[in-house]
């Protein structure tokens, strides 16, 4: 396959992205943000652990694994969100879930 070939695939998909980037810190913190809002919680954003990106024509969709903490424990959590690149950089909230674990505990 030539390099251009490879570099359209992955322009096309899904792919990797640096989950230290500010600007997917910055997604991830406000998926947390628009969770709690919507549901009346009170997690807060600790830390993204991995995300990926899918870039589509005036759009980006961001698949973020996050960690948020609720009291006094940690839990990890899926994101998905819609970023409209419009003026504004309209955002949707598309899905947020708990993963399956066990929390971490965190001393106080």
């Amino acid at each position: 396959m030539s390099s251009s070939a490879q570099q359209k695939n992955i322009a096309e998909g899904r792919h990797p992205v640096d989950p230290k980037d500010p600007h997917i810190q910055e997604i991830a913190a406000w998926a947390v943000a628009e969770y709690d809002k919507e549901h009346g919680k009170h997690l807060v954003y600790v830390k993204t652990l991995k995300a990926e990106e899918e870039r589509n024509i005036g759009s980006t969709r961001y698949f973020i694994d996050l960690e948020a903490s609720d009291d006094c424990k940690i839990n990890k959590y899926s994101a998905k969100v819609l970023e409209i690149e419009n003026q504004a950089h309209t955002k949707k909230l598309e899905e947020f879930k708990q993963k399956e674990n066990a929390p971490i505990l965190v001393a106080n």
